[in-house]
């Protein structure tokens, strides 16, 4: 019996005090309304500026690279898997294009796949290089990344710092370290740098 009291009685005081319930409810629902709609607008805002620096960062590369030939500017995928692969958008290129950086030679297309494409880093390839009249192969890398070029002669006049390209004439990097011996020589080139790129060209060629 007590506790049907206990209902009338709250029964009686909501009835009594049903305004100001409606009045709390309705600013309940309009603080979580503002708060969403507020959390929505954050978002938006969040999203336009990262949109905007991804289009000023394309901007930049293209207005900084120098390029002669023909190429397609496409995005770094951030998920690429792998140390020595990176992952592009696109297919539509060939085995062996060269892929470039603002800086210069990055890697060549080692795959095409349906929408993506794969890059060899460049210290990873056997390409032919050029150093003034020079040529020689990149044959690997050190423990800093730096490319290791052999297959090269002696009798030149190879000096630190010369530049290094590749046989179609991409800047690739410089020469940091010269050993000549009988059973080892070789040049130890300091590459462009391949960390961090969101946007890459790829050159096409027709050959």
């Amino acid at each position: 019996m007590k506790h049907n009291y206990l209902i009338y009685l709250l029964l009686f005081l909501a009835i009594i005090f049903r305004n100001n319930i409606l009045n709390i409810v309705n600013n309940f629902n309009q603080m979580l309304f503002i708060r969403n709609n507020s959390l929505e607008m954050e978002m938006l805002k969040s999203e336009k500026l990262s949109l905007l620096k991804e289009y000023e960062e394309l901007l930049d590369f293209k207005n900084n690279i120098k390029i002669n030939t023909q190429y397609t500017v496409t995005n770094v995928i951030k998920n690429s898997y792998g140390f020595n692969n990176l992952i592009i958008n696109g297919s539509n290129y060939k085995i062996g294009d060269e892929v470039v950086s603002i800086e210069g030679l990055v890697g060549v297309i080692s795959k095409l796949n349906h929408n993506t494409s794969e890059i060899k880093y460049i210290y990873n390839t056997n390409l032919v290089v050029k150093i003034n009249d020079v040529t020689g192969k990149i044959s690997g890398y050190d423990e800093e990344n730096n490319i290791i070029i052999k297959e090269i002669s002696n009798y030149n006049n190879i000096k630190i710092n010369d530049f290094v390209y590749s046989l179609y004439g991409t800047y690739i990097g410089k020469v940091i370290i010269i050993k000549y011996d009988i059973l080892d020589s070789y040049l130890t080139i300091k590459p462009v740098n391949l960390h961090n790129l969101n946007y890459v060209a790829v050159l096409s060629r027709q050959i």
